[in-house]
């Protein structure tokens, strides 16, 4: 189940993008113009055009907690408890609420014609920003976040000024024209440091001398959807390790490449022993310290080449071990070990804690002290068929005994450590009589049909009385 949120987001909206929801046509006022590129003075063909309204909207939020609401119901009937968020899980949920604020987007925009040209109906009477999302330009409304435009600083509302917005009454005509100005780039070649490339990686910008933001693996994890809709650019490195950021403000950057991969030896048949799989992040600098990149300035329309990362990758090492009960040191065959930076705690990585009671944390950056956290540890069988997730085989667990939680440092230095071992204790849970379980079995069609409804605002209460 755990496994399932993490991974939910990506699988969900690269559905999305492919499934657009058939809506009836709605009779309100018609937005029509042109979309230009300021360097050229010919047209963004094909560039995504939006409207959004100036009043706040919820549907991210609504969306999101429509999922989580799904998504615990499933966690339920798999005997998993509900447990209180984190405030780094909150922080990642607003993330992917944000994320899902595009989707909504996604499904509202339209495509710039080969002349330029672009046409809304159906429009309800309101206020709306007006804005053209169009590879290397930039896009004046996602440069302010929500804190921006509900600021009153009168610096902040002149900004927001420029960005061009249509009033309609729900019955005329308007038009509004938009003109993009080209952004800067950053491109270069992302290598190890045995000197082959570095293919597949995630390339972002972020500001220097900021902290690491749970969001930021939300919104890595949303990218290919929104890039598939048109409403993002993804920038990887191709097969020679060569990438390239455009569309960019003027201002200062650190540059961020990250790699996400299931763990070694994981596949769907054992999905669940997996964890949060491989997390690399490296920064600008050959540094996988946020505190240590090398920022890059950019000025209006710049183009900056050769900047190039080597991945430090004879840094990186393991952490493995056992999760033992106190009593009997006999191992343990349920439950997940977080494991954190200690000096700077973030959004956890969790391994499940194996059927042979072991967990395993691979390529991880060495020097560091890192705490070691036990949560939800249990003896347990697995009986009857296996749940169906997407395709994701989940084993139908049965509890037999719960336990505590353990912490302890781990100090890794230029070597694998695979001694570690946390006990616990056994709590005082008693498990509830046996009843005859189905197993749940959830498609990718199930997700899309639920979550199309959320976005119609459907209210489909579960009643087990039916």
């Amino acid at each position: 189940m755990r496994l399932l949120t993490r991974t939910f987001f990506t699988i969900l909206l690269l559905s999305l993008s492919l499934s657009a929801q058939q809506t009836p046509y709605v009779v309100g006022s018609t937005v029509s113009g042109h979309v230009y590129c300021n360097d050229t003075n010919g047209p963004a063909r094909f560039a995504r055009i939006l409207l959004k309204s100036t009043s706040p909207s919820h549907a991210g939020e609504d969306m999101m907690k429509s999922i989580m609401d799904s998504m615990t119901k499933i966690g339920a009937k798999s005997g998993e408890p509900a447990k209180p968020q984190t405030d780094e899980q909150k922080k990642a949920l607003a993330a992917a609420s944000k994320s899902m604020d595009q989707v909504t987007d996604m499904l509202g925009a339209t495509t710039v014609g080969i002349d330029g040209s672009y046409s809304f109906a159906g429009v309800k009477a309101g206020t709306y920003y007006v804005h053209a999302i169009f590879p290397g330009y930039l896009d004046t409304y996602s440069q302010f976040s929500e804190e921006d435009f509900a600021s009153t600083d009168p610096a902040v509302r002149a900004r927001i000024a420029q960005v061009p917005t249509i009033t309609v009454s729900g019955t005329d005509s308007a038009r509004a024209d938009v003109r993009l100005e080209r952004g800067a780039a950053i491109s270069g070649h992302i290598e190890y440091d045995d000197g082959n490339p570095a293919s597949g990686w995630t390339l972002t910008v972020v500001k220097p001398n900021t902290a690491v933001d749970p969001g930021e693996d939300v919104a890595a994890a949303m990218a290919p959807a929104l890039a598939m809709g048109g409403l993002a650019q993804l920038a990887k490195t191709d097969d020679r390790g060569y990438y390239r950021i455009s569309g960019l403000a003027p201002g200062e950057y650190v540059l961020r490449a990250s790699l996400s991969a299931t763990a070694i030896g994981i596949n769907s048949n054992n999905m669940g022993d997996g964890g949060s799989g491989i997390k690399l992040v490296v920064y600008s600098g050959d540094t996988f310290s946020r505190a240590d990149a090398k920022p890059i300035k950019l000025i209006a329309g710049d183009e900056q080449t050769d900047y190039n990362i080597t991945v430090p990758s004879h840094h990186l090492h393991n952490i493995a071990g056992h999760v033992v009960a106190k009593s009997d040191g006999h191992t343990l065959n349920v439950g997940e070990v977080n494991i954190t930076v200690k000096d700077h705690p973030a959004l956890p990585v969790m391994a499940a804690i194996r059927d042979d009671g072991s967990f395993h944390f691979e390529y991880l950056p060495g020097n560091i002290t890192y705490t070691l956290t036990v949560a939800d540890a249990a003896d347990g069988t697995h009986e009857g068929p296996a749940n169906n997730i997407m395709g994701i085989s989940m084993p139908n667990t049965q509890f037999l005994h719960k336990y505590g939680t353990d912490t302890t440092d781990v100090v890794l230095s230029d070597k694998d450590v695979d001694s570690v071992t946390l006990s616990v204790v056994q709590t005082d849970w008693k498990p509830t009589p046996k009843k005859p379980s189905t197993p749940v079995n959830v498609s990718p069609g199930d997700l899309i049909k639920g979550l199309m409804g959320a976005a119609a605002g459907d209210d489909d209460d579960d009643d087990s009385s039916k």
